[in-house]
């Protein structure tokens, strides 16, 4: 009995000093996240560029608002583009999500898809204008922040916003990117992407078969800085 119990609690010893060997090596394999659970180790800069400063321009020549959608709903990716949009106000601090704003527009007579076949078609009336509006509610569409965030998982900025189409104003929420500065000698030249997505049928009321009714909005934004 004696020789049993001694084998018994070796063999048990033998076990926990197995499970102890494979947990710790399962443990010293383990990669922790990063980016902590509130971005709080994150490091942003300082820096700070307005329309409304006096040596802020917008340059629209290496900007861009794009739009996707699937053809049909559901096959391949149809694109498309505007080319006459701008911003009514633009604000950014890179370290205070509070103080950054902005609004921006596009003229809805202006969209196409560099396809004759298409933009030759009923491209304006599905946009509800026509190829002579200006700006006007009918040839607008508008998004204007609400309330902006810093990204707990990179240094990006999740950004509330009221976005106008067709007539009707939804919130939308957009992911904002600053792509940082380049130095042209005299200016400094700072970058930005937007991207967000909205329902085009559902929330405002587009009437085309061609398109799904999600849509992808993705922009690019250059402003021109001189100290």
């Amino acid at each position: 009995m004696k020789l049993t119990t001694k084998l018994s609690l070796l063999s048990v010893a033998l076990v926990i000093a197995m499970l102890g060997y494979i947990i710790s090596c399962t443990h010293k394999d383990t990669v922790p996240p990063s980016g902590g659970s509130n971005g709080s180790d994150i490091t942003r800069g300082t820096d700070h560029i307005g329309l409304s400063d006096g040596k802020t321009s917008f340059d629209k020549a290496h900007s861009n608002v794009n739009w996707s959608t699937a053809y049909l709903g559901q096959v391949s990716i149809l694109t498309g583009r505007f080319n006459t949009f701008g911003f009514n106000s633009f604000n950014f601090y890179e370290d205070k999500a509070d103080s950054i704003y902005f609004e921006a527009y596009v003229y809805l007579n202006s969209v196409n898809t560099s396809e004759p076949a298409r933009d030759g078609g009923c491209l304006l009336s599905t946009f509800g204008t026509s190829a002579g509006a200006g700006y006007v509610d009918s040839n607008l569409a508008i998004i204007k922040s609400k309330k902006v965030e810093l990204s707990t998982t990179d240094k990006g900025y999740i950004v509330t916003a009221d976005f106008t189409f067709h007539g009707v104003t939804k919130e939308v929420t957009a992911k904002m990117d600053y792509a940082g500065k380049a130095n042209q000698g005299t200016s400094d030249t700072y970058g930005f992407n937007l991207a967000f997505s909205i329902l085009a049928i559902t929330d405002f009321g587009i009437q085309s078969t061609s398109i799904g009714d999600n849509v992808n909005i993705a922009c690019g934004a250059a402003f021109k800085h001189t100290p």
